[in-house]
């Protein structure tokens, strides 16, 4: 599912100067930066309310003068604000393609659904924060649609982190204003690139490597052999390489280390015994089922403990390039014993 905020991402508030000049004439977009500005204030600074009521109470604050009529006519405005130019191909797009399209935003679901339709926008689903009576950046209100399955989009920079540190995978609109501190997942100029990224998922989307595609041109080290499996290249993963080592029985690998590469290793089979430290004089060892954590710049050495049988491992580094910094170490003989307990695990 994709998720779009409304109000600045489908909807372009900005446009909606244009309608309040017949009501406060050249003053119009300046009293909308101030009326948009004091709407979201009051979300964050004070009490629920409803979101057409904050709307009215925010156009009090910073048009005091205005007549009651004038108001409640400013205010219905935003019942039929203009969509962005590319919001209603990019939405049909997706429905085209089978991808549910929602709508996660402050205002309540009556406000919601007459702009939409007046936009004519392709819409499956409306969620809207009066459900929780909470407003974005609340977890409350991210949380109406489902974090594992949903593509949450905003044009607004502090919706977009908001929502990723919700922890949804989070597109965000670029149309050159502020920024968002978090990084999104995704970054795109328009919908129409949204829409182009989104539907693309089919071929750069989920990727399954297979035990037979598992590549052994990356960097070695004596003693062991690594396979890639996830890599830029061939899955495209951004932030992670992942693959499988082996150590022949009775072996050892020379020792290395990884430069700023945070590691980890899965033990499939096998017992792996792990020494560490400048003169790796601390041993620890691990067998099927453990994980072994190995911190970044930690010269390190992999040895199968067992005689008879190979060991096998998967490996996740936390970066694309394969930094491997073998060493020439004379190790400390013999080396200490560690058994990690941690605080909660006595």
């Amino acid at each position: 599912m994709v998720a779009f905020d409304l109000y600045g991402t489908l909807l372009d508030v900005g446009g909606l100067a244009s309608r309040l000049t017949p009501f406060v004439g050249a003053q119009a977009a300046d009293l909308l930066s101030l009326w948009r500005k004091r709407q979201l204030e009051r979300t964050w600074q004070l009490a629920y309310e409803p979101f057409d009521a904050v709307t009215a109470h925010a156009l009090e604050d910073v048009a005091p003068h205005l007549s009651s009529e004038t108001s409640e006519q400013m205010c219905a405005t935003w019942l039929t604000l203009p969509a962005h130019p590319d919001a209603a191909q990019a939405l049909r797009q997706l429905g085209e393609a089978g991808i549910r399209r929602a709508v996660l935003s402050n205002g309540t679901a009556a406000m919601i659904k007459s702009a939409v339709e007046a936009a004519g926008l392709a819409i499956d689903e409306i969620r809207s924060a009066d459900e929780v009576r909470a407003y974005k950046t609340d977890a409350r209100v991210y949380a109406l649609v489902p974090k594992a399955t949903t593509l949450f989009v905003s044009g607004n920079a502090w919706d977009a982190e908001g929502a990723k540190r919700y922890g949804h995978y989070v597109a965000f609109i670029d149309r050159g204003g502020p920024q968002p501190a978090l990084p999104p997942d995704v970054r795109v100029g328009s919908l129409a690139q949204l829409a182009a990224v989104v539907r693309g998922w089919r071929d750069h989307g989920v990727r399954i490597v297979k035990s037979t595609e598992l590549d052994p041109n990356t960097a070695q080290t004596p003693g062991m052999s690594r396979a890639a499996a996830i890599t830029h290249a061939r899955a495209g993963a951004q932030k992670l390489w992942a693959g499988t080592v082996t150590i022949h029985a009775n072996a050892k690998t020379g020792a290395h280390h990884h430069g700023d590469l945070e590691s980890v290793l899965y033990v499939i089979s096998g017992r792996a015994r792990m020494r560490w430290g400048e003169k790796l004089e601390y041993t620890a060892e691990a067998g099927p089922g453990d994980f072994i954590y190995v911190p970044p710049w930690v010269p390190h050495q992999e040895i199968n403990a067992s005689r008879d049988e190979p060991l096998e491992c998967v490996i996740i580094r936390s970066g694309q390039e394969p930094v491997v910094v073998n060493l020439d170490i004379a190790p400390a003989e013999p080396p200490e014993e560690v058994r990690w307990i941690d605080s909660i695990h006595k």
